[in-house]
């Protein structure tokens, strides 16, 4: 495994296009969204200030200037967050990135008190599925295309 060099920084709108494409890329990359789809209208990537507030956060992985990944907490009350946005390009995948962030993710939950973390996932990401079972999630469920899981802090 290659090592590169990266952090972890919070969202800043400077990174707003960025964090677009990469969430846009990982979803076209699996099919779960069409490439016509271009660029993404989900409406949380446009409005990450107001939506990853208070007990919620944002963040980047950056490689210098480049947006490598991509990871929220949202606070969805009653002492529960949800893993969300947590994508890394392509290119790096296996060099330790997608850890990092979900690690930083978990370990701010747990400072701000959470007792469950949940997340939902389309039924084709296949590595999702491996990484967040492997990092304690258990699938409590599907939806339609969705799977939805589920750990406790």
């Amino acid at each position: 495994m290659a090592e590169i060099n990266f952090e972890i920084a919070e969202f800043e709108p400077k990174y707003q296009g960025q964090v677009v494409d990469v969430v846009g890329k990982g979803l076209m990359e699996l099919e779960v969204i069409p490439k016509s789809d271009e660029p993404l209208q989900d409406e949380d990537l446009y409005q990450i200030p107001e939506i990853y507030k208070d007990r919620g956060r944002f963040w980047v992985a950056l490689e210098g200037d480049l947006v490598i990944g991509t990871v929220a907490i949202r606070d969805m009350g009653n002492d529960t967050a949800k893993l969300n946005r947590m994508f890394v390009l392509s290119d790096y995948h296996g060099k330790g990135v997608g850890q990092a962030l979900f690690n930083h993710a978990i370990a701010f939950a747990k400072k701000q008190g959470y007792k469950e973390v949940v997340l939902n996932t389309h039924f084709l990401m296949k590595r999702a599925h491996r990484f967040y079972e492997k990092n304690g999630f258990k699938r409590i469920g599907k939806e339609k295309d969705k799977y939805h899981y589920k750990m406790d802090l």
